[in-house]
């Protein structure tokens, strides 16, 4: 499984060198392992001064965030936001934290975790 991260990780990066955006990859091909029967339907909530907080999570994903290459420190963090483990606080814990590294030169993939309620 490693190979495979590596190179989900590396499309991930030539992807997002492209346009300049951040680009979400699923992590599993279709239903993820061990979760084939769960019937839970992801949901959000906007918190004020925590932004998004996503419940029931299913389906894992992998949002790159590259810095410009003039900034390019050659580092990367893969993040991932906490909740307790009944929620994902993906704005404040994951992406906000993403941008910050972006305007020090360093990539960073926030991770978006399976979780229930």
């Amino acid at each position: 499984m490693r190979g495979w991260f590596r190179w989900v990780v590396i499309a991930l990066a030539l992807a997002a060198a492209v346009d300049g955006a951040a680009q979400t990859v699923n992590l599993w091909p279709g239903v993820a392992q061990g979760s084939e029967k769960w019937t839970y339907k992801e949901s959000s909530v906007n918190v004020p001064g925590t932004g998004t907080v996503l419940f029931n999570v299913v389906t894992p994903t992998l949002t790159a965030y590259l810095p410009e290459k003039s900034k390019a420190v050659g580092t990367g963090v893969i993040i991932a936001p906490g909740g307790a483990f009944v929620a994902l606080a993906v704005d404040v814990e994951g992406n906000d934290v993403a941008r910050w590294l972006n305007e020090r030169g360093i990539a960073a993939f926030v991770l978006k975790y399976r979780i229930m309620e």
